[in-house]
């Protein structure tokens, strides 16, 4: 029985190292906070739908406000691309998959640094 257990355990371990994609930080919320708060001229992006992110967003009421550039517009390329692939781009959304997806094209689109909010937007207003 521990065996079994033991086993699924890892291979669970695995498929969640899987999804990952090589390049992108899945960050924990206390992780995002502390990159939001230590990096000037942060890149903060909520790759939510514009009424999503009406209803809410993460805002450290100091010196930042996360953008708005949509996942599943046709213009998100266009608008990642007017970013400045140097610095670092943080991402988010509501459950993960739109970030995930979202990070990923940052990736092939030329970013260096990039961080994925683990547990998205309702894990942050949890814990914030």
């Amino acid at each position: 029985m521990k065996l079994v257990a033991l086993l699924l355990l890892f291979s669970l371990l695995i498929s969640c190292q899987a999804q990952t994609t090589e390049g992108v930080k899945l960050s924990s919320c206390t992780e995002f906070a502390t990159k939001i708060e230590a990096t000037d001229h942060i890149q903060l992006i909520d790759v939510r739908t514009p009424q999503e992110y009406e209803a809410g967003t993460i805002s450290n009421n100091k010196k930042t406000k996360a953008v708005n550039i949509d996942f599943l517009a046709d213009d998100f390329d266009a608008k990642m691309n007017e970013l400045d692939k140097e610095k670092p781009i943080l991402i988010f959304c509501a459950k993960g998959g739109r970030s995930a997806k979202a990070a990923k094209k940052a990736k092939e689109l030329g970013f260096k640094e990039i961080y994925d909010l683990d547990g998205c937007y309702g894990a942050w207003v949890q814990q914030n």
